[in-house]
């Protein structure tokens, strides 16, 4: 899935240049998060479930930074604000706007040995290579070089791209010590590995050249069955190949056994000079190593995989990932010897699933010890797969605290999801914005077996007392009766209803993956049930309570407003919807997050008029330009975008009046962002039926809009158009007995303003949107 992402450009008239930008809420890490008398300096981060791991130096500065990538979902980096040997890794989530789309698995390599990182990944024919610099800012940025092919075999009708299944992960090291990076990755049937050899030294082509030729169809001399054992000393047939002696010839008869889904990771295990080979298969939750021989044994000839650990490290604590772990050599701890990092290549364990074993080896002696099975997700905030924030006052001080659910974490038994909730306190003081963790299992809810508890809370039985609902993947809900005195107490939520049902007696099902909110939406005065879901749309179900404390709900549309997340896709959409202020206007919107991880924000949900169509106004209202001009495509520019399945929510954390926005997403954990710009205060929006108001039409516009207005008994009127900082765009004049006036807004960028018509004294406002 490519994530859709949008830059808004203002030109302003005699205030700012052109190209200048905006932002309405913009990525923050101000507010601290504490659990067990500690800080978690990761807590923004998002979450990891399966992360892939790649270092190099991303500002310039001398020290290796890390970057996290996680298939078809994110890039997230991490500047190392420490010191040699002694890494500090900040969370940086402006540095990933520089890298390319990703999809499958990255690499940083630097090939032309520039110092530069470079950038391999899974391109469109193959493995495609991007060459790292660093802009003006000293901010390393890519731009494409090419996919490689090699033509080298007899019989080829022209290149032949380098081959990785898009599931697998290729290793980039030089393989031959000449100097220049090579590719070693399993076939196509997932049983040997093919040798990709860079023959730029050979060859006597310029460093940032990259020439290849298939070395060899069987590098290592081993073959990957169904099991976990390596087959060794197998001899391929090369004859094929062009350029190079044979290297080995595949014994003829017998079957092959084979499948698809390796992950490679060549390392020097041993420290002795060769690249042995640590290998995750998709059917196994372990990891196997193969010990090349190479080196003592014949260092002028081929590698060869002598030796094997098929549980590695069965002499330590042997890697258990489900299934399909995959390995990274990476010097995180900045001590001059690269160390490894284990994590999961497929959906399985989602909170333990990055395992980190520090290098403690000398030449010729393996001494690998694992240091722990949760490295950065125990800085992080992190509820396995998926995340629902929401903020509500749970200990009645006045501060708006942060519960969190989520799909669930991995049961290793099971293999299902199990889900909880968390509890942070809002422990905010003037000037310093913080919470505070007080429970990983709010409620007891473990004990429920919930599969899916996205939280709720509102007065649905229609007491005066706030409720708890929790929605579930398999869409439906549980409800959670308030039995506290008042509302002014702590509540004391108990399980009423295990499965909710309406006024009808029918169990109120969604689908899939029930996203609730409680809010008023006809204006009665009661609070009512709207729910998100798998197909992007949301359900209403009206309180018709007439008796306090009992609950009553009539569904009345299975899409109300005609909102849609992902509108473009038919399935898999996960709205989750957000309904309240996320501006200074105090109007409420409806936020919908979507499996897309963009944010919908529509209008007309405050109307009370449960008919309406409401008007899409932002599909990711919030964003920030890339550093990295030369190219523009999804995935360089964003905003509000924490990874897929987006879960957002707004309120006034600080006391300070500022709005901040939390927002979930797949990987359990959530990220955070500030209000950067607030309407001026001067600019309220009128009611529609007051006489001499401004209408705006059509809404949303495009090249023209026109201003109506009436009851105006000045000459003239002024008109001007202003954005969301206050700015003013635009501004002429028109004879008020006109009663209308059509403006140019064709130079104005996709995005909200406000409409400004003043007559003497008197002015009238009113907001428009340009969609582009």
């Amino acid at each position: 899935m490519k994530y859709l992402y949008c830059t808004i450009y203002f030109i302003i008239c005699s205030v700012m240049n052109a190209g200048a930008q905006i932002a309405l809420y913009q990525r923050d890490s101000s507010i601290k998060i504490y659990a067990y008398g500690q800080e978690r300096t990761l807590a923004w981060c998002g979450g990891f479930n399966n992360p892939q791991f790649a270092m190099g130096d991303l500002n310039n500065d001398g020290l290796q930074d890390l970057v996290v990538f996680e298939p078809w979902n994110s890039v997230r980096t991490f500047i190392n604000k420490g010191t040699a040997g002694h890494p500090n890794y900040v969370y940086a989530p402006e540095y990933a706007l520089n890298f390319p789309a990703v999809y499958d698995y990255m690499i940083l390599a630097d090939y032309n040995r520039d110092g530069i990182p470079d950038l391999w990944l899974q391109g469109e024919y193959g493995v495609a290579v991007y060459t790292g610099y660093y802009n003006a800012e000293n901010q390393v940025c890519f731009h494409f070089y090419k996919n490689l092919f090699y033509d080298n075999v007899i019989g080829a009708t022209g290149p032949i791209y380098c081959f990785n299944n898009p599931s697998d992960i290729p290793a980039v090291v030089d393989i031959d010590g000449d100097g220049d990076l090579d590719i070693v990755s399993y076939d196509i049937g997932g049983y040997i590995m093919s040798w990709y050899r860079n023959m730029q030294v050979e060859d006597s082509l310029p460093a940032d050249s990259i020439s290849i030729d298939l070395a060899t169809h069987c590098w290592g001399k081993e073959i990957q069955g169904y099991y976990r054992t390596f087959l060794l000393g197998y001899e391929c047939d090369d004859s094929d190949l062009t350029g190079l002696p044979p290297y080995f010839r595949m014994p003829g008869g017998g079957t092959r056994t084979t499948h698809t889904g390796g992950t490679t990771c060549l390392f020097d295990y041993d420290m002795d000079g060769d690249y042995d080979c640590l290998y995750g298969s998709i059917s196994y939750n372990s990891m196997t190593l193969g010990t090349n021989g190479r080196i003592p044994y014949n260092p002028t000839g081929s590698d060869s995989i002598v030796s094997q650990d098929t549980a590695w490290q069965s002499g330590g604590v042997p890697v258990n990932m489900y299934s399909w772990p995959a390995a990274f050599n990476v010097d995180v701890d900045q001590d001059g010897k690269k160390d490894l990092l284990i994590s999961p290549n497929l959906q399985g364990e989602n909170y333990n699933c990055i395992w980190y074993y520090k290098n403690y080896s000398t030449p010729g002696v393996a001494d690998w010890r694992l240091q722990s099975d949760s490295f950065l997700t125990d800085q992080t905030i992190d509820l396995g797969t998926a995340a629902y924030p929401i903020l509500y006052d749970y200990n009645k001080d006045g501060k708006p605290d942060l519960l969190i659910g989520s799909d669930g974490y991995f049961q290793n038994s099971s293999g299902h999801l199990r889900s909880r909730i968390s509890y942070y306190q809002n422990t905010s003081t003037p000037g310093n914005p913080s919470f505070t963790l007080q429970s990983t299992d709010f409620l007891g809810i473990d004990s429920f077996n919930f599969q899916g508890a996205a939280p709720a809370v509102g007065d649905i039985d229609n007491d005066g007392i706030d409720d708890l609902i929790i929605g579930h993947t398999d869409g439906k809900l549980s409800y959670f009766k308030n039995m506290a005195a008042s509302n002014t107490v702590q509540p004391v939520w108990q399980l009423a209803s295990r499965v909710l049902t309406d006024v009808d007696g029918d169990t109120i099902n969604v689908g899939a993956y029930a996203a609730p909110i409680i809010y008023d939406v006809d204006k009665d005065g009661k609070k009512d049930l709207v729910i998100g879901n798998i197909l992007g749309t949301i359900q209403y179900y009206q309180n018709v309570s007439t008796v306090p404390g009992v609950i009553a709900l009539k569904f009345v549309t299975a899409n109300l407003g005609n909102a849609v997340s992902d509108p473009d896709i038919s399935y898999g959409n996960y709205s989750a919807p957000f309904i309240g202020p996320i501006d200074s206007t105090g109007t409420d919107y409806l936020l919908l997050g979507a499996g897309s991880g963009n944010v919908y924000q529509f209008s007309g949900i405050g109307s009370g008029d449960t008919s309406l169509t409401y008007t899409l106004l932002n599909s990711d209202f919030a964003f920030v330009d890339s550093q990295c001009s030369e190219y523009n495509h999804p995935g360089t520019e964003y905003g509000i975008y924490s990874g897929l399945r987006s879960t957002p929510t707004v309120g006034d954390i600080a006391g300070d009046g500022s709005l901040y926005m939390i927002a979930g997403n797949n990987k359990g954990g959530v990220e955070l962002y500030k209000q950067r710009y607030v309407y001026p205060s001067a600019v309220p929006t009128v009611n529609k039926n007051e006489t001499g108001k401004v209408a705006v039409y059509p809404n949303p516009a495009n090249d023209l809009l026109t201003i109506k207005w009436s009851g105006i008994t000045q000459p003239l009127v002024q008109i001007s158009v202003i954005n969301m900082a206050g700015q003013q765009l635009y501004a002429t004049t028109a004879a008020a007995s006109a009663n209308h006036a059509v403006i140019p807004v064709s130079m104005l960028p996709g995005g909200m303003y406000v409409c400004v018509l003043q007559g003497g004294v008197n002015r009238y406002y009113n907001k428009f949107t340009i969609l582009r």
